[in-house]
């Protein structure tokens, strides 16, 4: 199946007041010049992290933190940093603190959740964005999230839950896509063997948004177990119509056209399959389906021989 789609996380700066006892003249300037410091170096990390310059940005939240240890902020921003730059410990350990020190602060809780996410620790992930829904038991990104870690512990009718409960508030879910919430309930569906509930979700995705390609995909794959051949190849060749690197359809196009005794057609669509891998940098796929390339020349080789002799 395809790789799934996460919700992508925001920068959300916290406004931090420090609040200072009286204290002498001398006292005072020079905490207002260590406040205007950390404010500095702190909107430099800000700046730094929207132009991806991930390495001055960590620099930045890092002086933040040296000047005050209990700011929250720097260590949440941090943390995004990180979970954008890929280092998921380090991420957890800046959401961990950034949670010790305020421990309402939610949207921690949903990047911690995302970091376990990244490192394959679902059960931890799940317990996070339980975190978030407990404070707001209708935060979309949350079930979201939930319900794609669910469903890769296999809990399908948890996973089933979580989409649920986001396509009966639509009205408070203005910012995402229905069709991606269909998509993964239909999956969900496919993997708990409900062909029928699998086929109306990726049906109604198609029909919320035309040109999702990996809609397609996945009824043609539904339409495929069904035994409905002519229904998956009208998928699969409508999905690469969409997205022509979409190289998971041009492989099971190719397979189905084996299938079907026309090698020819299958060898080209197999052989786009590997060039797409490729590109993809998803090497372990691209060995696969060579392989099965090789094995279908070579069967043909022998054949044409065997009928020649």
């Amino acid at each position: 199946m395809n790789g799934f789609y996460r919700f992508l996380f925001s920068i959300i700066i916290v406004v931090t007041v420090l609040f200072l006892s009286f204290s002498p003249p001398m006292k005072i300037a020079t905490a207002n010049l260590e406040i205007g410091n950390t404010k500095k170096v702190f909107t430099e990390g800000i700046i730094n992290t929207k132009n991806k310059n991930y390495e001055q940005a960590v620099e930045n939240f890092t002086k933040a933190i040296e000047l005050n240890s209990n700011f929250a902020s720097a260590y949440s921003n941090r943390c995004l940093v990180y979970l954008q730059w890929g280092k998921y410990e380090e991420a957890i350990a800046d959401c961990t603190q950034a949670i010790r020190i305020n421990p309402e602060n939610i949207e921690a809780n949903l990047n911690l959740g995302l970091a376990y996410d990244k490192i394959g620790n679902y059960q931890q992930a799940i317990a996070e964005y339980t975190q978030v829904l407990d404070h707001n038991h209708n935060d979309f990104r949350a079930l979201y999230n939930r319900g794609l870690a669910n469903f890769e512990l296999n809990n399908y009718q948890e996973a089933i839950a979580d989409y649920n409960l986001i396509l009966a508030n639509t009205y408070q879910n203005a910012n995402f896509n229905q069709a991606d919430i269909y998509n993964e309930r239909g999956l969900t569906y496919l993997m708990a063997k409900n062909m029928h509930k699998a086929m109306t979700d990726f049906s109604y995705a198609i029909h919320i948004d035309s040109e999702n390609s990996r809609a397609y995909y996945n009824r043609g794959c539904v339409c495929r177990k069904m035994g409905n051949i002519e229904g998956a190849m009208a998928d699969f060749s409508k999905s690469i119509q969409i997205n022509p690197y979409q190289a998971q359809a041009y492989l099971n196009r190719g397979l189905l056209l084996q299938e079907c005794g026309l090698y020819q057609g299958a060898i080209e669509d197999l052989q786009a399959a590997t060039k797409c891998f490729c590109v993809q940098g998803n090497m372990a796929a691209y060995h696969h389906t060579q392989r099965l390339i090789d094995g279908l020349q070579k069967w043909l080789l022998s054949s044409n021989q065997t009928a020649i002799g």
